[in-house]
């Protein structure tokens, strides 16, 4: 990844480098928007992240451009969809590694004292990036616990649970920073919860008396929903996870708790960082976004994973604080994408946004403006084909959603989220929403001609088709059993 130039300090002019603010980007893994207390979720408390979003902002309508790890943490990073930075696949791209341009990046080169903690999950390289002065990175996924971290080029192995160690290099590199005459930048990527779901033992008896109902599409009847065939045909079905001798984590019980204790081990994380910023003084003029990477399906039309585009895998949590420009206690409703934090942190740190960033600042709503023409659609693209999963585009308005698979003889999508929140009732057939078709379609083209996308070039699954046979295999540290034919 070549740095970007270096910005004359004339360009800061506007804004005093005393007055920049200092940032703070975390990042959680698979956890999709409704994950959060602050959003009355009945079992999962989070009250770091809900502080984040009480004393600012709570965008209740974030969004991923592609529900992929690596493609997701990309986009954030640079402001572009997947097919613009060319990260479409959870794997490492060599387009990425040479031109890409980070608000990072920019930032350092505007003179932030910058770093990054955790997961970074752009290819399983975790040797330090060009913008960083301070590398604290996980090899791919890494793992839970005593985690191998590359630190400034060194790698060692780290005692300790895997959020907690990320928790505490970022509260070092604060105390750091706050004895530098200028601004920081500092990314926190938090590995939970994602897969294998191990929380700290300190987590582990919570929910140990509950009994966590499924969700309402666990069920789902596909013969009356008309699901794309790659749905139901998907090999991340729940029966493949929780039926049999090899189910994960013992059942669907054990699994759905630990998922939650991961997300609250995070939140404990985000909460000591948050109590460094006030005990530093440095909380009123830091820019903290909160995010996660996608979302995930829990069972929700008997899925686990993300990849579809349905809304458990689409939407996300979005906080955002800044004491000394946005208000407290904001809930927006517009529509904010994961390409938005990039321009939205050089907007605010007065740094120009480059011309090939397709998003767009939404700090005038963070700050409680009104903006007449923002955004009321997006364009959703998926490009990976593993174990023969297609690609997939779509676009979603503020009421209805349209999903293309790029196998011709396969079935579309149209949903109707008004009248069906949950996605079980694909109306493409329907005549009494011929009209609303024929627009979404016309908005899905408009989006591709302006977002520039072409169709991904013909990815060979990653696996033999055959999967699921006749013993366990392990598929991204999840022990499935194959399945005959």
């Amino acid at each position: 990844m070549q740095s970007a130039a270096p910005l004359a300090a004339g360009l800061l002019g506007c804004r005093r480098a005393e007055a920049r603010p200092n940032v703070l980007y975390i990042i959680t893994d698979d956890q999709r928007w409704d994950l959060l207390s602050l959003a009355g979720h009945p079992y999962v408390k989070t009250p770091g992240m809900d502080r984040i979003g009480r004393e600012g902002a709570w965008f209740r309508n974030a969004f991923v451009t592609t529900s992929l790890c690596s493609p997701s943490r990309a986009s954030f990073l640079t402001g572009q969809y997947a097919h613009q930075h060319k990260v479409q696949y959870n794997r490492a791209s060599e387009y990425f590694e040479k031109h890409a341009v980070t608000f990072p990046m920019l930032l350092h080169d505007a003179g932030y004292f910058t770093g990054y903690a955790g997961k970074w999950h752009i290819g399983r390289d975790s040797s330090p990036r060009p913008g960083f002065d301070s590398w604290c990175v996980l090899p791919g996924q890494g793992r839970y616990y005593d985690p191998l971290m590359n630190v400034n080029g060194v790698e060692q192995e780290i005692p300790g649970h895997v959020d907690d160690v990320v928790g505490d290099f970022a509260v070092r590199f604060l105390r750091e920073a706050a004895t530098k005459r200028q601004p920081f930048c500092l990314c926190t990527g938090f590995k939970s919860p994602h897969a294998e779901q191990l929380p700290p033992e300190r987590l582990k008896s919570v929910f140990a008396d509950v009994e966590i109902p499924k969700p309402e599409s666990w069920n789902e009847d596909f013969s009356k929903s008309k699901k794309s065939r790659w749905v139901r045909d998907a090999w991340i079905h729940v029966d493949r996870f929780f039926d049999g001798p090899d189910q994960l984590k013992g059942g669907w019980q054990p699994y759905i708790k630990d998922f939650y204790r991961c997300i609250m081990s995070a939140d404990e994380n985000v909460g000591k960082i948050l109590d460094e910023l006030d005990r530093l003084k440095l909380a009123e003029n830091t820019l903290i976004i909160f995010v996660g990477d996608n979302g995930f399906f829990l069972g929700e039309h008997h899925l686990v994973d993300k990849r579809f585009p349905y809304e458990e895998a689409l939407r996300i949590p979005m906080l955002v604080r800044w004491p000394a420009r946005i208000p407290a206690g904001q809930q927006r409703d517009e529509m904010v994408l994961n390409i938005d934090v990039c321009p939205t942190i050089l907007d605010a740190c007065g740094v120009p946004i480059p011309e090939r960033v397709a998003g767009r600042s939404f700090l005038p709503l963070a700050e409680g403006q009104t903006v007449e023409d923002w955004r009321t659609e997006m364009f959703y693209e998926y490009a990976e084909r593993i174990w023969e999963h297609p690609a997939i585009v779509a676009v979603r308005t503020e009421r209805y959603k349209y999903i293309e698979y790029l196998d011709p003889t396969d079935t579309n999508e149209l949903y109707d989220l008004e009248k069906d929140p949950h996605e079980m009732r694909n109306v493409i057939d329907d005549p009494e929403y011929a009209t609303v078709l024929a627009d979404m379609k016309q908005r899905l083209e408009r989006l591709k001609q302006e977002t520039g996308w072409t169709p991904p070039e013909p990815q060979g699954p990653n696996r033999p088709p055959q999967i699921y046979r006749d013993k366990p295999v392990n598929q991204g540290g999840r022990l499935l059993r194959k399945k005959e034919g």
